[in-house]
């Protein structure tokens, strides 16, 4: 099980979910069947596991809607101004 917010360098995956984690966001991806039998069962708990970790890295760093913090290394927007090619 991963640490929520913890670092970049952990993943985890439930059925064909993939769960990447990152110090300033998680990416889910993929897809899950979950099923009415044991294994179902399994995964379900794993993800109810999951996103209470989450739930609780959010309850106890107060500042989570703190955009400061955000990776820019990853983000699409680079900060720089540039020349409309419209006008």
């Amino acid at each position: 099980m991963i640490e929520p917010f913890a670092n970049d360098h952990q993943s985890m995956q439930i059925g064909e979910l993939v769960i990447e984690n990152q110090k300033d966001k998680i990416i889910i991806y993929g897809d899950i069947d979950l099923t009415l039998d044991s294994s179902g069962y399994q995964q379900a708990e794993q993800l109810h596991e999951l996103t209470t970790k989450i739930m609780q890295a959010f309850e106890t760093n107060e500042p989570y809607n703190n955009n400061d913090i955000k990776s820019k290394k990853k983000d699409d927007q680079t900060g720089k101004e540039i020349d409309n090619p419209f006008l």
